[in-house]
């Protein structure tokens, strides 16, 4: 009899401490998210991941839900993947940060969904069946069904993706130019006096499941970042070592921390690492301090990207910063003006990645 009746049981309604485990914050973070006053408090970073559990977990916080939508103008969606990894991710994080920012301080509302949600044959379907105004897309090369949607949508429709450029598009996008941000990577390392630099890089094709099948895509973001190493040891005159050339079965950090001590219990080590990003990084300093090859009296180490947590390991990381959260805002305003003005000529804006000096190289 409990079992034929359980169905009918309402679910429990997502409380608070739902929210905060989901986004890996404490309960009292989430209280200030949900408070205006004291929202920006908290790092964008965790902003974004609050945000984003919020939407998952499809939590109400009356009456500042309803304060909020209240106020809205326009609704706009956001389509990436709603998962674990995206939530670990500094990378999207980072741009999350500065679009959640963005909507909530221009009184719009935003929605994320999934693409895995169900198959489209055009984008303009995902704007009728959401009721969304403008779309947003991170990490639009995820899966083959997403990119032929983005290479094939016109340039009327209100939509704003980022990075992995492709000057044939139509539509608005924002990126780095990570190939020139490795150059100059290099070339800081090369003016340290290092001339033996190792690269360590995540795979130059990711791997993608959908239902029963699955198969591979060539990652623009690495293929770039590798050509810009390579260009960055040509122009300082330093040989390719193939050897010193590592590639991750991920981007992950844990991934890093197996090649790289790998790498170590092989020996033959450079001088000085470079990783194509900085979580990446993270699992590299810990395989060296595990072996005392202290950064950087014994091998010098860089990142890519410039996320949260790199500041704050010991010693603070020096990386190449994308400037994400600014990408994410500025993706909210071009948006804006795309919904009001569609006859206006999109955007294809190139960002310059920073070097940011700190205790590792």
């Amino acid at each position: 009899m409990k079992k034929e009746l359980k169905h009918l049981i309402p679910k429990r309604k997502p409380a608070l401490h739902d929210v905060a485990k989901a986004a890996g914050v404490s309960t009292m973070s989430v209280s200030r998210f949900l408070n205006a006053r004291k929202r920006m408090e908290l790092s964008s970073e965790t902003r974004a991941r609050i945000e984003l559990a919020i939407q998952k977990l499809a939590y109400e916080p009356s009456p500042f839900a309803r304060k909020r939508s209240a106020r809205a103008k326009f609704t706009f969606g956001l389509l990436t993947s709603l998962s674990k990894e995206i939530m670990k991710s500094g990378y999207h994080m980072g741009i999350l940060g500065g679009i959640v920012d963005r909507v909530f301080h221009t009184g719009h509302a935003i929605k994320f969904f999934n693409s895995a949600d169900r198959p489209y044959d055009r984008l303009e379907e995902i704007f009728y069946e959401q009721r969304v105004d403008g779309l947003l897309v991170i990490t639009w090369r995820m899966e083959p069904s997403l990119i032929r949607l983005v290479e094939k949508t016109t340039p009327i429709l209100p939509l704003v993706i980022f990075n992995d450029f492709n000057s044939n598009l139509k539509t608005n996008i924002l990126y780095t130019d990570v190939r020139e941000g490795m150059k100059t990577a290099v070339s800081y390392l090369v003016g340290k006096g290092y001339r033996k630099i190792g690269l360590i890089k995540a795979p130059s094709e990711v791997l993608f499941k959908k239902g029963g099948s699955s198969g591979t895509i060539p990652s623009v973001d690495i293929q770039d970042k590798l050509a810009g190493f390579l260009d960055g040891l040509k122009n300082e005159h330093l040989p390719v070592k193939k050897t010193w050339i590592r590639e991750c079965p991920s981007y992950h950090e844990s991934d890093a921390y197996e090649v790289m001590k790998s790498w170590i219990q092989g020996e033959n080590l450079p001088q000085a690492i470079l990783c194509t990003n900085d979580e990446m990084a993270m699992g590299v300093l810990k395989a060296l301090k595990e072996a005392k090859l202290w950064c950087p009296e014994k091998i010098a180490l860089m990142g890519f990207d410039d996320i949260d947590r790199g500041r704050f390991t010991s010693p603070s990381l020096t990386t190449m910063r994308q400037p994400l959260h600014q990408m994410g805002e500025d993706a909210v305003d071009l948006l804006i003006d795309r919904v009001q003005y569609p006859e206006n000529k999109q955007i294809q804006k190139k960002y310059s990645a920073e070097l940011v000096i700190r205790q590792t190289a």
